[in-house]
């Protein structure tokens, strides 16, 4: 960096900038989170996508708004990434649905950043922030796209750019990014659970403390009334001295589960359920490892 006042004016220049994109990190962290399917990594991401924004500053000429523009950056540099780390799907032997526990990369994402970014209110549309574009299983589907179909869809369908819009932001022409859509659409909507019409509105707090309160009582009665078959067939008996505590992913319940080895004083991480809920009743359970406490927010230690 340059000493007197020229380094100085640059530095001041710096400033300014990041005081200007600040307010747009939350949402640019949650389109990156999308994009890359680890809440962690899209942190870093988007950090050094802003730094990246500072450097390409001269290219921001006035013809979008500067959100669209931060926008175009980070979203070639989620491809830039996706490129240089190419992600390997463990499938399952037989064909059928792939589970989030197919991607080793797969992280939850806390409610908290949602929840920023609707309080910000920098004209993010509802529909960033909506449960069907958060939840888990949209986000598996994600991944399960190629990095610019994936792009597409989001920058089309999440975020509402127009076709000439996400063309230019993808250098590529109106006709491909029609072309990818379609596709992209018709692959994530056969991955998506069923979501027949009818079904009347859930209660997913309610749902999370019955099963927190029947795995309490022990009872595979209590579960089984909480549980739907595939959920609970799946289950695996909890370990000794366990403890939950309950948190919210994804637009998602989650139980943060902690327990104690024998002679130890306290409870410590042992894993992370995030709940999919149905008809009032647990459809899936997706177990994350201790190691992701921190990250989201919660206590490694009761």
């Amino acid at each position: 960096m340059q000493e007197g006042p020229a380094g100085a004016g640059a530095r001041d220049d710096a400033a300014a900038f990041s005081r200007l994109v600040a307010r747009y990190r939350p949402e640019l962290h949650l389109h990156c989170y999308r994009m890359l399917g680890s809440y962690e990594e899209s942190g870093e991401l988007v950090a050094e996508a802003l730094l990246r924004a500072w450097r390409e500053r001269d290219t921001f000429a006035g013809h979008a708004t500067l959100r669209t523009w931060l926008y175009r950056v980070v979203t070639r540099a989620c491809l830039d990434f996706l490129a240089g780390r190419p992600r390997a799907v463990v499938r399952p032997p037989r064909g059928g649905p792939v589970p989030a526990a197919a991607l080793p990369w797969l992280q939850p994402c806390p409610d908290t950043l949602p929840e920023q970014v609707a309080a910000q209110r920098t004209g993010t549309d509802e529909a960033v922030v909506a449960k069907e574009n958060i939840a888990l299983t949209f986000v598996v589907a994600l991944q399960l796209l190629p990095p610019r179909p994936r792009a597409v869809l989001v920058l089309r369908d999440v975020l509402g750019w127009s076709a000439r819009e996400t063309a230019e932001a993808l250098g590529v022409s109106a006709a491909a990014v029609n072309s990818a859509l379609q596709r992209a659409r018709r692959a994530v909507r056969d991955r998506l659970p069923d979501r027949r019409s009818g079904r009347l509105p859930t209660d997913e707090s309610a749902v999370l403390r019955r099963y927190l309160a029947a795995l309490d009582r022990g009872g595979e009665d209590a579960l089984a009334r909480v549980l739907r078959r595939a959920a609970l067939t799946a289950r695996r008996p909890d370990p000794p001295d366990c403890r939950r505590v309950p948190a919210w992913m994804n637009r998602q319940p989650a139980a943060a589960v902690y327990t104690r080895d024998p002679g130890e004083r306290f409870h410590r991480a042992h894993g992370l359920e995030v709940l999919r809920v149905e008809d009032d009743r647990v459809a899936e359970i997706t177990v994350f490892p201790p190691g992701l406490f921190t990250a989201v927010g919660l206590p490694p230690v009761l």
